[in-house]
C-alpha cells in the first residue's frame, strides 16, 4: 500500500495545501495527513483516494481556522504479514 500513499501525495501537490505528513499508525497502518484551507481540494483528494481503494479516510474541519485535515489510511501489508507469521510461529512452538 506504499504505492497508494505515494499517489495520494503526488495528487495532493496539484492543490494548495498547507502541510503533508506521513507516519505509521495503530497496527502498522500507513497514514497520510493533508492539511489545507481549500474545501475543493479535500473533496477531490478524498474522491481520488477512494478510487485507489484506501482503507479509511477521515476529514476533520476546524471552522475557526477554516482548516481541513484529511487523513488517508492504508494498510501496510508487510507489517500484518510479519505479525501473522510471528503469531503462527509462537503457536507452533507452544504446542
Amino acid at each position: 500500500m506504499q504505492g497508494e500513499r505515494n499517489k495520494i501525495i503526488r495528487y495532493a501537490l496539484d492543490f494548495y495545501i498547507e502541510d503533508v505528513n506521513t507516519y505509521s499508525g495503530y497496527k502498522g497502518d500507513l497514514i497520510v495527513k493533508i492539511t489545507t484551507k481549500d474545501k475543493e481540494a479535500v473533496i477531490a483528494i478524498r474522491k481520488y483516494a477512494l478510487s485507489l481503494g484506501v482503507k479509511d479516510i477521515v476529514v476533520k474541519h476546524n471552522p475557526n481556522l477554516v482548516l481541513y485535515e484529511l487523513y488517508c489510511v492504508t494498510a501496510n501489508e508487510d507489517v500484518y504479514h510479519i505479525k501473522i507469521e510471528d503469531l503462527m510461529s509462537e503457536t507452533n512452538h507452544k504446542s
